[in-house]
């Protein structure tokens, strides 16, 4: 690999030339020119390094890209510092315990400004919230916030870019334009008196993502991530599981008898694939749980007879009863405009009180070709929608209404595609009527719905997303459905 790298594809700062300093080490036995050389090329004068009579190495392209400590324990940590001190700690970690919890996003509740030996993975959460954070949040002395969160969006894009598992060129012009859009704005840090300069090691290594990725495929070939956590699952696990004396020889017993485990595991399940383990005397295994499509919930409700008045005061479904009404109308009568739906509506009357309620709802997504993903390691996402509760030492636990992405309705004729075939919601109840009611309510329908839920709209999303942030921004509405 004795290639020089040029501008136009290492960035501004192009790597060492190989064999200007091959012949400056050439000249040991020179003193004097030996080191003029070398302060020619740039290099301290080495005498015969090791990797002088490879053929094939480059030892300036040896450094590859680290996504764990350059990236989310170097420029990201750098980044969250400097974010809280133009906004200040207390706002910020206000703002992370203001934000609602949800699914595979961790909550910080206590914020993250006093978090001590912070790791790679409670950076990458961080990540995660951190231009949402900063979004719409005002400077003071009335400075625009314009640059920092353009800044930190680039960084954001740059770092996630990276870590893609395929590249194009495409997606490396992407990550070209990440990074000299943070180079573009970075200068807001050092007007609000945050920084007096940039000259991180670490900031210097964006420089050379791309030329290592074309040279050495995608980072996950070498990122650092992967390495500590078998150094997590192979040394520190078990060490934990001895007495701590003469540790060595327990630790060895212990990843035998683990990796016996999942031999056998792995071979149990073949059989059981296979078909070759289920005789006439052990029980065919069955699903547990009731599943509706790609959707899964508990045996039994978690509220088994919810009056409809404590469903519109502890779970906030204020139009609860007209909402179901609706919504049976518009089942027995399809094809009827809103407006005969809503007369219709106004005739449908109610023989119970009390519906079963769930407070938790666990899915399967589907990706753009209609394929749902393996299922066969369990649900990818859950939606909770649960009041608030008495905990532990009474304990008020409060409750939790995540939001969802619903499809919205093509009645209007429009064809949508990407995100707007979606609008946001906020799932407020998840409910199963009697049984007796259904053959009332839904006289003659060949499958009467089986599990429904009360929703209220978001705005839809706006045509275009915001310029600063790239981020579709949706207001919350009371329209319930």
């Amino acid at each position: 690999m004795n290639a020089v790298a040029t501008r136009e594809n290492n960035g501004p700062h192009p790597f060492r030339d190989l064999e200007k300093i091959l012949d400056a080490l050439s000249a040991v036995d020179d003193s004097r020119e030996f080191s003029r050389r070398c302060r020619a090329a740039g290099v301290k004068p080495l005498f015969h390094p090791f990797w002088e009579q490879l053929p094939f190495v480059n030892i300036f392209y040896s450094i590859t890209p680290d996504v764990l400590h350059q990236l989310y324990q170097g420029v990201v940590k750098h980044l969250i510092s400097w974010v809280q001190a133009a906004y200040g700690a207390e706002e910020i970690d206000a703002r992370c315990s203001r934000m609602p919890p949800n699914h595979n996003l961790r909550h910080f509740g206590k914020g993250i400004s006093k978090m001590s030996r912070v790791t790679g993975g409670e950076h990458q959460d961080i990540c995660r919230i951190l231009l949402g954070l900063v979004a719409g949040m005002p400077l003071t002395g009335g400075v625009s916030p314009l640059r920092l969160v353009q800044a930190t969006r680039a960084l954001l894009d740059f770092l996630y870019l990276a870590q893609y598992p395929v590249h194009t060129s495409h997606t490396l012009d992407l990550l070209d334009d990440a990074r000299n859009r943070f180079h573009a704005n970075k200068n807001v840090f050092r007007d609000l008196g945050i920084r007096s300069h940039f000259k991180l090691p670490k900031l210097h290594s964006f420089d050379h993502y791309r030329l290592s990725i074309e040279l050495f495929g995608t980072t996950d070939n070498y990122d650092t991530q992967f390495s500590e956590r078998l150094h997590i699952d192979f040394a520190k696990e078990a060490f934990r599981a001895t007495n701590k004396k003469h540790e060595f020889s327990q630790m060895t017993v212990w990843l035998e008898r683990r990796e016996k485990i999942h031999r056998h595991t792995a071979y149990i399940q073949s059989r059981i694939d296979k078909g070759s383990l289920i005789s006439s005397r052990e029980p065919v295994v069955r699903p547990a749980k009731p599943r509706l499509s790609h959707v899964q919930l508990t045996r039994h409700p978690s509220v088994k007879g919810l009056e409809f008045e404590d469903a519109m005061v502890q779970y906030g479904a204020t139009f609860f009863r007209d909402a179901l009404t609706r919504f049976v109308a518009q089942t027995r009568h399809p094809d009827f405009t809103a407006a005969q739906v809503e007369h219709a509506s106004a005739g449908i009357f109610f023989s119970f009180r009390k519906i079963a309620a769930f407070h938790k709802v666990k899915f399967w997504i589907e990706d753009e070709s209609g394929l749902t993903i393996d299922d066969t390691n369990g649900p990818t996402d859950v939606a909770h929608a649960h009041p608030s509760r008495l905990g532990k030492h009474d304990k008020t636990i409060p409750g939790r209404f995540d939001t969802v992405l619903v499809k919205r309705s093509t009645d209007d004729g429009e064809q949508r595609s990407g995100v707007h075939r979606y609008q946001v919601a906020q799932l407020r109840l998840v409910f199963q009527l009697p049984e007796e009611a259904k053959n009332d309510l839904f006289p003659g329908h060949p499958s009467p719905p089986e599990y429904l839920a009360y929703i209220e709209h978001f705005t839809p999303f706006p045509r275009l997303p915001d310029p600063a942030t790239g981020l579709y921004q949706s207001t919350y509405y009371v329209a319930a459905t």
